[in-house]
């Protein structure tokens, strides 16, 4: 099945009911703030990534045409809970509000601390009370923020990207990424002075459908069931690795 992408901002797209999902389409969201493995934008448009692939084979199965629409964070929630967008990918439940139907947990990453090559080597959380930490605008971090508290010191970046750059930059001694992210990182440049330090949660994400999508979840679901019994989604995910 073709893809196609709607590249107007989600601003534009949320005042008109001509703008949302047609006859045959799911529409799912793409993170903005988010980098490779997990999503590749060339032009504003999304072009590769394991959300796009998620994407492309579940509307293949679904025999819709998949369509993109990029969101930041803030567009997550009123987007999927007023159904204008079907679905978004590589999510779990306390990263966003509202309620959602949810996928099997079937994409497997970790949340981690990476560390520039000089700084000290964390033994805990704990190790980073009042020490400046990469995170990403609007992003949760309930485990860091549960140990830390107040002495959790957030250098917020625009993206997951800029997150990275303002540690490579010396910014701050250590960032909040995920393990795919810094893998991915470390495959395209061997000579990153960035070290994985630390893994402080391990998951596997999911996907959130809107409980006002037109597409009824039971026809999704057995899709997804499908996907995964077919190792379709082990087959994303080992292109990343």
């Amino acid at each position: 099945m073709p893809t196609r992408f709607r590249p107007f901002p989600l601003a534009a797209w949320m005042t008109s009911a001509c703008a949302f999902a047609g006859t045959g389409e799911l529409v799912m969201l793409a993170p903005v703030d988010q980098a490779m493995p997990i999503v590749r934008f060339q032009n504003g448009a999304i072009s590769g990534g394991i959300v796009k692939d998620m994407g492309d084979v579940l509307a293949q199965r679904l025999g819709r045409r998949a369509v993109y629409l990029n969101a930041d964070t803030p567009d997550v929630t009123p987007a999927l809970s007023s159904g204008r967008a079907d679905a978004m990918c590589y999510l779990l439940p306390f990263w966003i509000d509202g309620d959602y139907n949810w996928s099997p947990p079937m994409l497997p990453d970790a949340e981690m601390i990476a560390a520039r090559s000089d700084m000290p080597h964390l033994r805990s959380l704990k190790d980073l009370k009042d020490k400046p930490v990469g995170t990403v605008a609007g992003y949760r971090y309930p485990r860091v923020q549960q140990v830390l508290g107040h002495r959790f010191k957030r250098v917020d970046a625009a993206n997951m990207d800029q997150n990275i750059q303002q540690m490579v930059a010396g910014k701050v001694p250590y960032t909040m990424i995920s393990e795919a992210t810094l893998n991915y990182q470390h495959r395209l440049n061997p000579e990153l002075k960035v070290r994985a330090d630390l893994v402080f949660s391990s998951y596997k994400a999911q996907c959130a459908f809107s409980q006002k999508s037109a597409i009824p979840f039971d026809e999704v679901s057995r899709a997804i069931d499908a996907l995964i019994k077919d190792g379709v989604i082990d087959q994303i995910m080992a292109r990343y690795r």
